[in-house]
């Protein structure tokens, strides 16, 4: 048997494909939070912290602990200087926000396009059912909507498709944190071709991935009493489970891609 490429680090043309990837996630969670449990744990208390603040102070402060655990675990999975157990700040963090930064402002734009299209079709259809509409009262629309017949369904397929849309986008964007470490620059657009004809096994790995945190999140939205003890449940799930499990599933997917 021949040796495989450098770079390749031994896999096989399936090996990316959803199980090998969703087990590599899963298997090296215990590994990710033994040598990263410092930045998890200050990502986790920022959460935490960041959940009794107003929203645009709670965005900055989720950034910052997202940008903190994801460079603590891809600079582990791309044998990167690690800090004492992943806490550092350094040009990799510095590069994965302005990666962050750059793909959010591509959410904004392409969302407010999106955004536009759905209020239009609402509008059009709003206006052809009942031509004496008038759009300032939450009845009106209502009303016209219930006239519209069949091409109410327009209304409610625009906005499943925009939303399918934002979601695709952001899987065939997944690959820009793992590219942004690995190759020491900043990576969005240039990881696009990464992910191509391959998005549907990303969707299944994060649905997979996901499934444990939703279970959680619905079992302790019912449960008596919600606050902090809540909060950090649910950082704790998130920061020590989902995003060691996701990091590590990106990078093996990464790997594969690039090396094709």
């Amino acid at each position: 048997m021949s040796a495989a490429p450098e770079g390749h680090d031994g896999m096989t043309e399936g090996s990316a494909g959803v199980s090998a990837t969703l087990r590599t996630g899963l298997s090296d969670v215990g590994g990710a939070v033994r040598d990263c449990w410092g930045a998890l744990a200050l990502a986790a208390m920022l959460s935490v912290a960041a959940s009794s603040l107003p929203s645009g102070a709670r965005f900055v402060i989720a950034l910052v602990a997202g940008i903190v655990a994801q460079g603590a675990l891809f600079r582990r999975a791309f044998g990167r200087a690690a800090g004492f157990k992943g806490l550092r700040w350094g040009r990799d963090e510095w590069r994965l926000l302005a990666a962050q930064l750059m793909i959010l402002g591509l959410f904004a734009l392409i969302g407010s396009i999106l955004l536009v299209i759905v209020g239009g079709v609402a509008l059009g259809v709003a206006r052809t059912a009942a031509p004496n509409f008038d759009p300032s009262t939450t009845e009106a629309w209502r009303a016209a909507f219930a006239q519209a017949g069949p091409a109410g369904l327009i209304v409610a397929i625009v906005p499943l498709a925009s939303l399918f849309i934002l979601i695709w986008l952001g899987l065939r964007l997944s690959l820009s944190a793992p590219a942004t470490v690995d190759q020491a620059g900043v990576r969005v657009l240039s990881a696009f071709s990464l992910t191509r004809g391959r998005t549907h096994i990303l969707l299944v790995i994060g649905l997979a991935i996901s499934i444990p945190v939703i279970v959680l999140s619905a079992l302790l939205s019912v449960a008596p009493g919600q606050g902090p003890v809540v909060a950090a449940v649910m950082a704790a799930c998130t920061y020590f489970y989902a995003m060691p499990a996701w990091t590590g599933a990106l990078a093996h997917f990464y790997r594969h891609s690039a090396a094709q």
